[in-house]
């Protein structure tokens, strides 16, 4: 057992044995009562998680009381092979909590045992995640360039775009062909943000190149023009939508390969908002291409970047010298 499950359809949950078919019902309902196809399928892989623990507890989920939730948090210490972050830990009992409370509203439990179970502090105004220096982004788009296989120019493609424009991988990833288009002499894509908002966001010459360079390679294997493509705009060999999970290793492999350990496609993203800011952007543009509700989000990203050369420390250091 891992602990990242990849996504599945909603109607293709792995339900934990015995779990009667109205749960089963109400658990998809629920999950369909979230509008954003996002939010469904991080509420999916958590939900499984709990799942994951009832079958390898044998737990009936009606029988659960509030110590199996306390045992459920270091349960999932283990599966992770080290302490989660508080970020992650806090949501996925939230996730549960929600689960019951709406089974308890649809009468099919009588409590829900995670109401009261502790969580940990989450500071919302505080990012482990950093990005990337500008030689450090340099780094990774060369190896990404360079890299070798198959699909080593979907690769280059999609790590280029994720860095030189900060969207979203599971943006990236539901983009379909027909979204990658031109406007006022600018090469543009279509994505669907958050709250299913779409935006037409402008691509880059270097990040328009990779990606003409890979289509034309994925069209003459198929032996057809790209005009004559279809489905999504990063497909797998079988011509699938990629999964999220596949791009996260890819990342990390192209990370290892630049001499970065543990870079992540959100790492992509925060990078593209520092360099931004670097470069003269001012924070309200940035938050627009992020696509924040909050400039208060955009802050954090920022602040995250810079926390180490802002700490006053040095000055005080100096000060008593």
């Amino acid at each position: 057992m891992t602990a990242e499950l990849a996504p599945r359809p909603a109607g293709d949950l792995a339900f934990p044995p015995g779990l009667l078919g109205y749960v089963q019902d109400l658990t998809k309902a629920w999950l369909l009562s979230y509008n954003s196809p996002n939010t469904r399928d991080a509420y999916r892989r958590d939900i499984e998680m709990w799942f994951a623990f009832c079958t390898d507890t044998k737990l009936d989920v009606a029988e659960v009381r509030r110590p199996h939730g306390d045992v459920y948090k270091r349960w999932l210490d283990l599966q992770a092979g080290q302490s989660l972050p508080a970020k992650t830990l806090a949501r996925r009992l939230a996730t549960v909590s929600s689960w019951y409370g709406y089974l308890v509203e649809e009468e099919a439990v009588e409590f829900n045992p995670f109401e009261r179970v502790r969580r940990p502090k989450v500071n919302r105004q505080h990012s482990e995640t950093v990005g990337l220096t500008r030689a450090g982004a340099r780094d990774v788009l060369h190896a990404a360039d360079h890299d070798h296989g198959r699909e080593r120019l979907r690769t280059a493609a999609l790590i280029r775009l994720l860095m030189e424009t900060g969207i979203r991988v599971t943006e990236a990833l539901a983009a379909q062909l027909p979204d990658l288009g031109h406007e006022r002499g600018h090469r543009t894509l279509r994505i669907v943000g958050k709250g299913d908002k779409p935006k037409t966001r402008k691509v880059p010459p270097a990040a328009a190149y990779a990606i003409d360079v890979y289509l034309t390679h994925r069209a003459e294997r198929a032996g057809m023009t790209v005009e004559q493509l279809d489905g999504p705009l990063f497909a797998s060999g079988s011509g699938q939508r990629l999964d999220r999970k596949d791009v996260y290793e890819l990342v990390e492999r192209i990370g290892r390969q630049a001499g970065i350990t543990g870079l992540h496609p959100h790492q992509l993203r925060h990078t593209f908002a520092t360099l931004a800011e670097e470069a003269g952007v001012s924070v309200k543009k940035i938050q627009e291409a992020l696509d924040h509700v909050n400039s208060s989000t955009t802050d954090i990203y920022l602040t995250a970047a810079r926390r180490l050369e802002d700490d006053p420390s040095d000055l005080v250091a100096a000060a008593i010298e």
